[in-house]
């Protein structure tokens, strides 16, 4: 994104690349420090040089670690991330040597966050960023003493590309607005939208398959924009048995819902779609999510990516 950028539509802020260049020089789940978690590490066009950083979205700073120059930022409201999601985005930014975020300030979309720096243990001038779909400031550390947020989300996955020259992507898969339209979907008529047990539903978007069970033959998939776990808790097998999805009734299609051919599902790559009716068999409120039958097994979902439709 250039200073000054603003992406809005329908009424919801696109979640931008803060980048005016990006070269990733560390990627997501690698080695070291990045092992198990969604971060990336970017510099700018020109190696050692501290280029600034702008806010993806309007955002609130939540907490600051001053000796790594590092801070903790939310949006204000709901964002559209890349792969669709409309939710919060918790983030954090690195590295910063001049930083001087003050909790409690909010920067609007397009103001300068901050510069790429070297403050803490950073080797080489860039920038840390990493990224959770949720409004969780959950900041835990995992198995390989890295620190995460729960709900991470591969890059790619989060921020719009729109004027950033992806100088070094990782072979991600950046995707500017227009790649992403808008197509609200509509009430269905004779519904109210309130969920109970019992309730026909048809599930109301398309999801990204986020990793193949182990083994392949097993036919399910984890999907963390439905369920709510981590990916690294679907990769570590530390998720409950319905958090896993089977493949069957899902039919493999591009971001914008257009069934594939080959209908191959990849982890990390595909995306689905899935037009079926089910009966709510039970709901959890504190959670918010729905228990369903797909295909003889139990799996439970978040409500909200679940539009009931009329009994009738």
């Amino acid at each position: 994104m250039l200073k000054g950028q603003i992406s809005v539509r329908d009424g919801i802020e696109d979640f931008l690349c803060p980048f005016t260049d990006m070269y990733i020089t560390q990627g997501s789940n690698s080695a070291y420090s990045h092992k198990g978690i969604m971060a990336n590490d970017v510099r700018g066009k020109e190696p050692g040089v501290r280029y600034p950083y702008y806010a993806p979205c309007t955002c609130k700073c939540l907490k600051t670690y001053p000796q790594s120059g590092q801070v903790m930022w939310q949006s204000v409201n709901k964002v559209r991330f890349s792969n669709g999601r409309v939710d919060y985005a918790t983030f954090m930014t690195c590295h910063d040597d001049t930083m001087d975020a003050k909790i409690g300030m909010v920067v609007p979309q397009g103001n300068q966050l901050g510069n790429m720096g070297t403050k803490g243990n950073a080797t080489g001038v860039h920038c840390h960023i990493e990224v959770s779909q949720s409004a969780d400031t959950s900041w835990t550390k995992n198995q390989y003493g890295n620190y995460h947020f729960n709900n991470e989300y591969d890059l790619d996955d989060c921020y719009f590309v729109d004027n950033t020259n992806v100088l070094n992507g990782m072979g991600g898969n950046w995707r500017t607005t227009d790649k992403v339209p808008v197509n609200p979907t509509p009430t269905p008529a004779g519904a109210d939208q309130v969920l109970y047990k019992g309730s026909k539903v048809k599930f109301n978007g398309v999801f990204k398959v986020d990793i193949l069970k182990s083994p392949i033959s097993s036919n399910l998939f984890g999907c963390c924009q439905l369920t709510g776990c981590s990916y690294n808790d679907y990769y570590n097998e530390k998720v409950k048995s319905y958090h896993w999805l089977p493949c069957q009734p899902f039919t493999e299609c591009d971001v914008n819902g257009n069934l594939t051919k080959d209908q191959m599902l990849s982890g990390g790559n595909s995306y689905v779609k899935n037009d079926n009716i089910y009966t709510v068999e039970d709901i959890d409120v504190k959670s918010n999510s729905a228990k369903l039958n797909i295909s003889g097994r139990s799996v439970w979902v978040f409500s909200k990516y679940l539009y009931e439709i009329s009994n009738n």
